[in-house]
């Protein structure tokens, strides 16, 4: 390896660089020349992250693979020209390099100085207040890159939430950056304590798939959230900053919508890098000019200036909002006549209707809901004015604060007013009249509408959902896989407190399963859910025969008794109606999050629930000998009296072979050929009858059939079983042998759905 210095000159500085052919990079062959061209090449774009930011640089002097160590205090060699600042911490005081152009960062890059780290404020700013901060999305091993973007865009919008303008990078690792500007008006305390109580309300929605745990065997299966970077003595690396790993990654930034087409945290290299800047340009060009305050001091601020709308003080005197996600006021924003209604499930589940007027919304918690029919009144109780963001807002609000729960808005739109006056209003909102009024207690308002709704209920008689069936487990991220119960299929009719229970074919199955007859466990006034009523045995697995003698039983006594003996499950998973309102048309992850939330689950009615892995699901499925699993597009709509691809089934298929003991004799056009075969297995007490096959056959493989089993010597009937069709049966040495396929074993321990495969050649 030579050791050949090459001076140069770079605006006016004179520099010596060294071993400009060492390779750095080994796997991908990149020399300290084409490491320092990089830097010097695109310093430009660069220079805005770093200049006048103390940096922690990460030195590779013998390329990535060999030992590498941190650097923050300047080295004793370093030029009297390299600027520095001395930073007191906890323990010492650091003497930091920064740069301010081009020929510094030449001289970091000759060091070998792959990756660039600067601190978060600049250092003329004495008192070293954040500029910025940064979440390090941090995966588990177990987790893919398309739920670390997926954590971006949630992260994002919450962010948004809050007024902030978030900017995305590659980390050039596993992960991704998002980096927010602020003003510098903050200490690092106040930020680190600002941020921390931000992202524990975000984890607080999504509990099971992020975390603010370091310690890997603590956040196994989960995304850290990595915000401890924020601290004035960490750092992160710098946008454009190579990577010290294998195959020369950038952290690169990048624009929103260019996330979906990036598959890895070091998709962006020195092999590609000039595509994305051809492509793309600068996308942080102005990120500067998006910097806002702190969200928690932005509201100190604002009720200190008196800028907060006084109907708004309620509303903030009782939460903290820096630690949940619900939006801040903001009076600048202006809405026209705009309303929402929103499902709210606090301590009590109920409804939140808020009406605008004038820069807030007024709003009433209504405990049963608005009217769907004239008549009916609903208390309505008046709560404090909320700021006009909550028209769109949705997510959970974390426990232990005020109004803790899920919120999801139902609906909203535009409000037409026909009457505002202090305790009367009237005014139709969906296309639909309602009249609120105040009674005697100021805070207690009663509602009702003029006519009555129209929605699905049991004298429009729909049909269910059917699904398609399939072959293959689709995957993708619009996929939920949920188990396929082997039992009724029933549209279950809630209103008026009573339970309807009506079948595919539109049977009254109400008399039939009393177990089922509990209105404590829907938590609301009308509803209509798609189930399915299965027995299970006591490993949990349905039992086809059980549940279709129940549904024959027309006995009462016979009926009370096997709701003791063998009682029923239902297992829902759709709903199609929510307190007079179809949903049909929302999407499928929205009518199963308010089906999950409005019924009050037991033994008796079940939450069919979704998995992520369709695989998997299938395999444990397969091993209980169970029947199937369901493939659903979360994103749906219900597609009631049809048969649709968004809802597929793949059913377990179980594999047999069995003798082949006699035939039909065919009808229509099966007339002069077989219509089934009759099969059996040979024990040591003889032949055990296994039913019949009539499907798995085209006319061609029937033909051919026909030829082989007529042409076996007929025998007496060789099994004692009675059975159906026996007149027209012919029984057959048990000579031939078959491969089958079929669902499950039924009651009678034969065959459920056979079809025939193939004949099985002994000899072969």
């Amino acid at each position: 390896m030579s050791s050949k210095i090459v001076h140069t000159e770079v605006d006016g500085r004179r520099l010596k660089l060294s071993n400009l052919d060492k390779v750095l990079y080994p796997s991908v062959g990149i020399t300290k020349a084409e490491v320092i061209q990089y830097y010097l090449g695109n310093a430009k774009m660069i220079l805005p992250y770093l200049a006048e930011r103390a940096l922690t640089v990460i030195r590779f002097p013998d390329g990535v693979g060999g030992k590498s160590f941190y650097s923050k205090d300047k080295p004793d060699w370093t030029p009297e020209w390299l600027p520095s600042i001395l930073i007191e911490h906890d323990e010492k005081t650091i003497d930091y390099l920064y740069v301010k152009s081009q020929p510094e960062l030449t001289w970091l890059a000759n060091l070998a100085a792959l990756e660039l780290h600067p601190m978060q404020f600049r250092v003329h700013d004495r008192d070293r207040h954040p500029d910025l901060f940064i979440f390090d999305l941090d995966p588990d091993e177990s987790i893919t890159f398309d739920q670390v973007k997926e954590a971006a865009w949630r992260l994002k919008a919450f962010l948004e939430s809050l007024d902030y303008t978030p900017f995305i990078k590659t980390s050039g690792g596993k992960g991704l950056h998002l980096v927010v500007p602020i003003l510098p008006n903050w200490d690092f305390e106040t930020l680190i304590d600002s941020v921390k109580k931000m992202t524990k309300a975000f984890i607080a929605q999504y509990p099971r798939l992020y975390t603010l745990q370091v310690h890997k065997e603590k956040r196994k299966g989960k995304i850290l959230i990595d915000i401890y970077r924020n601290h004035l003595s960490n750092t992160t690396v710098a946008p454009y900053s190579l990577r010290g790993r294998k195959g020369a990654p950038i952290s690169w930034p990048i624009a929103w919508e260019q996330l979906d087409d990036i598959h890895s945290g070091g998709d962006i290299h020195m092999g590609n890098y000039k595509n994305y800047l051809k492509d793309s340009g600068e996308p942080w060009a102005d990120w500067r000019q998006h910097a806002s305050e702190l969200h928690d001091q932005r509201i100190q601020v604002a009720m200190a200036a008196g800028a907060i709308d006084d109907r708004l003080l309620s509303y903030v005197d009782k939460r903290e909002l820096a630690t949940t996600p619900e939006p801040y006021p903001d009076v600048t924003a202006r809405y026209t006549d705009q309303y929402v209604v929103q499902l709210h499930d606090a301590s009590n589940l109920h409804y939140d209707l808020r009406l605008e007027d004038n820069g807030v919304l007024w709003s009433w918690a209504i405990p049963k809901g608005l009217p769907f029919r004239k008549g009916q009144k609903r208390l309505a109780i008046r709560t404090e004015d909320h700021p006009v963001k909550y028209l769109h807002f949705e997510g959970l609000i974390p426990k232990g604060a005020y109004g803790a729960g899920e919120m999801w808005v139902v609906h909203g739109g535009h409000t037409i007013w026909h009457k505002k006056e202090e305790r009367s209003l009237s005014f139709t909102i969906d296309q639909r009249r309602y009249k609120l009024y105040q009674t005697k207690n100021k805070d207690q308002w009663l509602i009702e509408t003029d006519s009555d709704h129209t929605y699905i209920n049991q004298d429009r008689g729909v049909s269910p959902m059917l699904a398609e069936a399939s072959d293959v487990i689709l995957a993708g991220a619009e996929w939920g896989y949920e188990v396929k119960w082997d039992g009724i299929r029933v549209l279950i009719y809630v209103e008026d407190d009573e339970i309807r229970i009506i079948s595919r074919n539109g049977n009254d199955l109400t008399g039939k399963f009393p177990e089922l007859q509990d209105m404590d466990r829907f938590d609301l006034e009308q509803g209509v859910f798609d189930g399915e009523i299965v027995v299970l045995d006591d490993q949990g697995r349905p039992i086809f025969h059980d549940v279709i003698s129940r549904m024959h039983t027309g006995s009462a006594v016979a009926i009370e008794r096997l709701a003791r003996d063998k009682p029923v499950v239902c297992y829902l998973f759709d709903m199609l109606t929510m307190d007079g309102r179809d949903i049909i048309d929302e999407p499928l992850h929205r009518r199963r999050a308010w089906l999950k939330t409005v019924v009050r689950y037991n033994n008796t009615y079940r939450f069919s629930e979704t998995f992520a892995d369709g695989q998997s699901l299938y395999g444990a499925i397969e091993a209980k000998g169970m029947e199937g699993i369901m493939l659903k597009d979360q994103n749906s709509r219900y597609a009631h009296d049809s048969r649709s691809r968004s809802w597929l089934k793949v059913k377990v298929r179980n594999l047999d072979q069995s003798l082949i003991i006699g035939y039909t004799e065919g009808k229509g056009d099966r007339a002069g050929l077989f219509g089934a075969l009759h099969l059996a297995k040979e024990t040591d007490e003889g032949l055990i009858y296994m039913g019949k096959v009539g499907t798995g056959y085209d006319h061609k493989k029937l033909k051919e059939l026909n030829k082989i089993v007529s042409s076996i010597p007929e025998i007496t009937k060789p099994i004692d079983d009675q059975i159906s069709e026996e007149s027209r049966t012919h029984w057959i040495q048990p000579k031939l042998k078959c491969e089958i396929q079929y669902a499950s074993m039924s009651a009678n321990d034969t065959y459920r759905e056979p079809v025939f495969i193939r004949l099985i050649n002994e000899e072969s």
